[in-house]
């Protein structure tokens, strides 16, 4: 078969004598080359056989047709008049929608041919074609064609797009206009990328120094672009329209997509600061300073640099002493409507754009952002955490300047801003901030003054220098500045302010942080009932993710104060809610948790990121668990010892505990305690026994007790409570082996006073739990004896079983009208080894879908938001699961979490009806 393929073309190499011109000019080597050249070029009209699939790829066709290679600049030329001259016929037959499309691309197109032709000038194609379009769009308003509502919508808002691209490129345009040159095609192609009259004067205008300056950047691989022609006029040249012309390119230039030096801008503005002609047009260019320094990072991805934050803090102080010096000035939250061409006259009233409270905001989430991208275990961060006596100033300043112009709804704004600063310090700290303050204070007095604004020299923007601004600047705080000796009157100040001009939202965050103010200044009842008499408990569902994490810490920092004050049951029920979820961590904003049924997107764990609370601010875990762990060992260990009068069971206090204690329970063999849990159960063995020597050694090896002030008051109870729980634990577990006790040997044992153990038993008998009597002539107690008659247990099950039935009759009633949703419904029940199939799993728990006949019953559903497993047994089955109302059960708790947020508020302890 090949050779047929070959006989075809050596036949029409024979049958060929004619040669092109081109080839017998390179067929000047041997006869062999020539033949085959000849006979190669011969057959591009008629290939066959094999050949016909090498079309395109003969050594003649590839002198035929020369390949032709442009460089990155010609195509990136080509492409830029491609789209103009698209656009220009577009304008023929009125297609604004597809100007609309191919306008955008040219602005992309001309970004690359910039970077392509490493030059800042505009092509003049580019200039030809805005002004094209500019009377093209005023001969269209004027003759006001009949358009498709495409096209009219495409039309209108290419009016709005063109007018304010065009404004950036003003001076471009009239120069243009002045000299419209109609070139030829030839010349137009020549002269696309030369630079326009106002691009060109500004090259002219390099001094030798900026040449070889450009020279060292473009050997060392870096660009820079000329410096700007204002920056080397005269100042006494510069007037008034010039700045304002600036302070209008860069306000464009702010909404724009493409590449924008923000250095050059500040260095820009820095300049013209200097150079302005009032001191309304200086408030001018200082707001645009602070814009345009937060606008070089995005608070999502990375915090400001401390040289930029220095900056925007020093600025701000410039502004507020450019305002008390001229009261005709004030600061509004929309522009004004009427552009100024001259600077107002003196005394004249004249609006600024401008809002001081929302920049204090942004400094201060700033400095927070910063804190947390810091270690806190370093040198660098208490450096940082030294800014925060500027903040305090300004916010100061800020407050003065807003009570003065009488606008209160910002007032309470800053004041709640200033309030986050104070109402986790406890007098200690405070003190020492307030030394460090006025320390810093008087530095900056004796220090020399700053260069203002307007400053010749080199100055650093995130480690690079710029010329024509100041260099790294060390804020002074102003000598007015001072803050009381006492915290809690600027507290309860500061809150006043808020309550009466805020609104609900600052109004419920200053009331959270006064309760968690008063709580660590040991205010347990003050505290509690200002959060009780808000109410706010009831409204967590409502709040947002900020206020959640504020209340959560308000809860955790209630129960610690409960602690300290030795109110263990309050304690108890203030930190029962958040140690139930399993999410301190998480709840508290003082750290991300992994879990292994719960994947989260990055944007929702960059999103918890930033709601973290710095680490100067967290509660101490460790000492948190502790407390909560040792006051539901104060209640759990005697309710242990606690027999029910009916049925012999023990009531469940604290189920986190419980189940610690059954896994300890289950190991087969215990070292000795290390951690926070270990050192508590070890306690709880030995409270068990009566042995409170043992637990109270066991207690006060915790290293976390360092942390507290009143360190030796809070052990002193801490021995106290161990002492009475333990006598309490001794009479219910061994009581009813005596006949009698005698006072004076309890004392003795448990090191109590007489009055202590008296008051001990004698609630024991009004309660219940010891059935005995005092002897007084003999100091004794004498235990009785005494069985629950038939009547008592027949009234103790119909009890059970009629709060059981109206507890269901409830939920059901609630289901169906709608209060509770049966989203969370799960798989049948599992059957039970003597019991019949188990239900159908709801989130009303195993009462409804568990029930397991007569016999052994079926293991309980999921938990949801209103019920958790325990373990139910014989007529009595408790609040939550149960494995069958006639059987025995039993389960596991599970938490309900809500789905949108990880940060589920909390119920408050004090109000909460129990199951």
């Amino acid at each position: 078969m090949a050779s047929k393929f070959w006989a075809a073309s050596s036949s029409d190499e024979e049958s060929e004598d004619v040669v092109t011109s081109s080839q017998e000019d390179t067929s000047t080597g041997s006869g062999s080359s020539s033949d085959s050249s000849s006979g190669s070029s011969s057959d591009s009209g008629r290939k066959k056989g094999a050949s016909r699939f090498l079309m395109g790829s003969s050594d003649s066709e590839s002198e035929d047709e020369r390949r032709v290679v442009r460089s990155a600049k010609d195509k990136a030329q080509e492409e830029l008049r491609a789209v103009c001259n698209d656009i220009k016929n577009k304008m023929h037959i009125n297609d604004w929608a597809a100007i609309q499309t191919l306008f955008d691309k040219l602005n992309k197109q001309l970004e690359r041919t910039q970077k392509a032709t490493q030059t800042l000038g505009v092509p003049r194609a580019y200039i030809r074609l805005l002004c094209d379009l500019e009377d093209f769009l005023a001969k269209t308003l004027a003759e006001k064609p009949k358009l498709s509502p495409t096209n009219t919508r495409a039309f209108t808002r290419m009016k709005q797009t063109l007018r304010k691209h065009n404004a950036s490129y003003g001076e471009q345009i009239q120069s243009f206009r002045a000299n419209p040159i109609v070139e030829t095609e030839a010349e137009d192609s020549a002269s696309e990328m030369e630079m326009t009259d106002a691009a060109a004067s500004e090259r002219e205008l390099n001094t030798d120094e900026e040449e070889e300056a450009k020279f060292k950047s473009v050997r060392t691989g870096v660009v820079q672009r000329p410096k700007d022609k204002i920056l080397l006029m005269d100042p006494n040249d510069i007037t008034y329209e010039m700045v304002q012309k600036k302070l209008q390119d860069i306000a464009v230039a702010r909404g724009k997509t493409t590449r924008i030096d923000r250095q050059e801008q500040i260095e820009m503005l820095t300049y013209l600061a200097g150079v302005t002609r009032g001191p309304v047009q200086k408030v001018e260019v200082l707001i645009n300073v602070i814009t345009v320094t937060f606008d070089m990072n995005q608070p999502t991805q990375s915090a400001m640099s401390v040289p930029n934050w220095n900056r925007c803090a020093q600025t701000m102080f410039d502004i507020m002493a450019l305002l008390e010096a001229n009261q005709h000035i004030t600061l509004t939250d929309t522009p004004p409507e009427d552009e100024r061409d001259d600077e107002p006259g003196a005394g004249a009233v004249a609006q600024v754009w401008g809002n001081l409270g929302a920049f204090l905001e942004r400094l201060d989430d700033e400095w927070n952002g910063n804190l947390k991208a810091l270690d806190p275990h370093a040198n660098e961060y208490m450096e940082r955490l030294k800014d925060e006596a500027v903040l305090l100033a300004l916010a100061q300043k800020v407050s003065e300047y807003l009570m003065a112009r009488r606008e209160l709804d910002k007032l309470a704004a800053v004041a709640l801003n200033r309030i986050q600063h104070f109402y986790y310090k406890t007098d200690v700290v405070y003190s020492a901030m307030r030394n460090l303050a006025l320390q810093r204070q008087k530095d900056s007095a004796g220090a020399a003054p700053a260069p203002n604004a307007g400053s010749d020299g080199d100055f650093k923007v995130d480690g690079e220098e710029v010329e024509g601004a100041t260099g790294l600047i060390i804020v002074a705080i102003p000598s007015e500045f001072s803050l009381p000796e006492s915290c809690a009157q600027l507290v309860d100040q500061l809150a006043r302010v808020v309550y009466v001009h805020g609104n609900d939202n600052q109004k419920g965050q200053a009331m959270l942080c006064t309760v968690y103010f008063r709580c660590i200044h040991d205010d347990f009842y003050s505290a509690r009932d200002t959060l009780l008499m808000s109410r706010i408990q009831e409204q967590t569902a409502q709040l947002d993710a900020k206020m959640q994490v504020l209340y959560n810490r308000t809860i955790a920092q209630l129960g610690l104060c409960a602690f300290r004050t030795g109110l263990i049951n309050e304690c108890h029920q203030a930190l029962m809610d958040l140690y139930g979820t399993g999410r301190v961590k998480e709840l508290l904003a003082q750290g991300i948790q992994q879990h292994r049924f719960q994947e989260k997107t990055p944007e929702q764990e960059s999103a918890e990121r930033r709601r973290q609370v710095p680490f100067h601010m967290h509660i101490n875990l460790e000492l948190l668990e502790s407390t909560y762990l040792i006051s539901a060992m104060l209640m759990e260990v005697p309710a242990m010892a606690t027999l029910h009068p009916v049925d012999g069971r023990k009531r469940v206090v604290s189920k986190p505990l419980r189940r610690l204690m059954d896994n300890y329970d289950r190991q087969s063999f215990t070292g000795p305690p290390e951690n926070v849990r270990d050192h508590v159960m070890a306690a709880v063995r030995a409270l068990a026994t009566g042995e409170w020597r043992r637990s109270y050694e066991y207690i006060t090896a915790l290293t976390c007790w360092s942390l507290l002030p009143q360190k030796d008051a809070v052990l002193c109870m801490l021995r106290l409570k161990l002492q009475q729980e333990a006598l309490r634990t001794y009479l219910l577990a061994y009581g009813r082996f005596y006949s009698s006790l005698s006072i004076t040997q309890l004392c003795n044992m448990f090191e109590l006073p007489g009055c202590q153990v008296h008051a001990i038993v004698s609630r024991l008998i009004v309660d219940d739990g010891l059935p005995a009597s005092h002897d007084q002539p003999t100091g004794t107690v004498v235990v009785h004896n005494v069985e629950p008659t038939a009547l008592q247990n027949l009234a103790g099950t119909f009890s059970d079983k009629a709060s059981l039935l109206v507890d269901l009759n409830e939920r059901a009633l609630a289901l169906r009208t709608g209060a509770l949703h049966t989203d969370e419904d799960e798989n049948d029940g599992r059957r039970g080894p003597d019991g019949a199939q188990g239900g159908r799993r709801t989130r009303l728990g195993g009462r409804l879908g568990a029930a397991g006949g007569f016999g052994r019953g079926g293991r309980g559903g999921r938990g949801g938001r209103y019920g958790e497993r325990e373990r139910g047994n014989g007529f009595m089955p408790e609040s939550g699961f149960a494995g069958g109302v006639f059987g025995r059960g039993r389960g596991r708790r599970q938490a309900a979490q809500r789905d949108d947020s990880n940060y589920t508020p909390l119920g408050s302890g004090f109000n909460r009806r129990r199951q």
